[in-house]
């Protein structure tokens, strides 16, 4: 390879040409990320206060439920009496659920379904109505 590039002293002169290189380009992506960091940085922490504002999501999360109306919601989803469920996650009416001891999770479901049927809180600020369930 030493032969290809004109003899050893050539060699070493690509090699520090390209060290060279290599630092000039280093250096200016570390002047971009010095410059463009404080930009993202208060990007972020707008989402963060926009997210934040929406309350505390996860509150519910991991707390187990118990069916006390069998019912099954607009996505076919049946409940039984005495079958319970975990909340994963919620957002307002939102509610992402497992059923326990199902295969097929996790569902969707409105937290204002979930009051009427179970001992799910009912107090949720949202008052949109899943009008598509039906008893069973």
């Amino acid at each position: 390879m030493i032969k290809r590039v004109g003899g050893p002293e050539a060699a070493m002169k690509m090699v520090g040409v390209a060290g060279v290189l290599s630092f000039v380009a280093g250096g200016a992506a570390m002047a971009g990320v010095l410059r463009v960091t404080p930009v993202v940085k208060q990007k972020a922490e707008q989402l963060l206060e926009k997210w934040g504002s929406r309350g505390n999501m996860d509150e519910l999360a991991g707390n187990v439920y118990k069916v006390s109306s069998s019912h099954e919601d607009a996505q076919g989803i049946i409940f039984e009496v005495g079958e319970v469920f975990r909340v994963l996650q919620r957002d307002g009416d939102a509610v992402l659920i497992e059923m326990v001891g199902h295969g097929d999770n996790p569902w969707f479901v409105s937290a204002q379904f979930l009051a009427r049927i179970s001992d799910f809180p009912s107090d949720i600020p949202n008052t949109d109505v899943d009008a598509t369930d039906s008893d069973s």
